[in-house]
């Protein structure tokens, strides 16, 4: 397959799975035609394999994702041992992250950033800013209240983001995610 805006799916425990090449296939498959593809990114190891069989509310929130892709190493063998023509390499999600951010940074990409504590998220601000001239248009750290979650899902919609990055550990930032994905 040599297109890079499309990719391969490859289901394992009955949830499909997109088969990146490498980093820059990833990129270029998010980044289609110049625009920046609409969804939600889960990266996918064996630990939330087991656990979404174990939960059927996880298995739900990763099931919704748009964007499912292999992040472990055992997930990607496990690919390549069920399809072994499958050309998948994992794509760490802390990597996935870095590279979005120096994407957006280069195209000027609107960026809203939720998690962290208030001191970890200013220094991740300022080292986007000057590292990739990323444009933030709003962050909230992860020590929030649900009574706030109304709140922050207008902020992020009146902001303009075009990316909004969540970490705040697994499954708590999924749920968000699905949450702010159905009020815009």
């Amino acid at each position: 397959m040599t297109n890079n805006a499309a990719a391969p799916l490859y289901s394992l425990r009955g949830l499909p799975l997109i088969g990146w090449r490498d980093m820059s296939h990833a990129l270029n498959y998010l980044f289609a035609d110049g625009q920046l593809k609409q969804g939600t990114l889960v990266a996918i190891n064996a630990e939330k394999l087991l656990t979404a069989e174990d939960n059927p509310e996880v298995r739900a929130l990763i099931a919704a994702a748009e964007f499912k892709y292999a992040d472990g190493i055992s997930v990607v063998r496990s690919i390549r041992k069920k399809f072994p023509q499958a050309q998948v390499s994992r794509v760490a999600g802390a990597d996935l992250w870095e590279a979005l951010m120096a994407r957006a940074g280069k195209e000027g990409t609107p960026v809203f950033l939720v998690g962290g504590k208030p001191e970890v998220l200013a220094q991740t601000e300022a080292k986007l800013r000057t590292q990739w001239n990323v444009n933030i248009v709003g962050s909230q750290d992860g020590y929030f209240t649900p009574e706030q979650r109304q709140a922050l899902f207008a902020r992020i919609h009146a902001s303009g983001a075009k990316i909004v990055t969540v970490a705040m550990g697994s499954p708590k930032q999924e749920l968000l995610m699905r949450d702010c994905r159905e009020v815009h």
